[in-house]
């Protein structure tokens, strides 16, 4: 349940970061909302690639 949460907290939080770095690329309110959709989303893949190592290395050098 806490893991919900926190993705829940994450992703429109990632949305909003994303929304004023694209906000300094484009001109119009669409073009902004639609390359944020999208960085949201690379950053989201991202972010499970970076726990999926992280878990592998915790299982590596710590174990079961």
């Amino acid at each position: 349940m806490q893991l919900l949460f926190r993705i829940a907290v994450l992703v429109p939080v990632l949305f909003l970061i994303a929304l004023v770095v694209m906000g300094q690329f484009h001109v119009s309110a669409q073009e902004t909302v639609r390359a944020a959709v999208r960085r949201t989303g690379k950053w989201l893949v991202w972010i499970g690639i970076l726990v999926v190592a992280m878990l592998a290395i915790d299982l590596i050098f710590i174990g079961w």
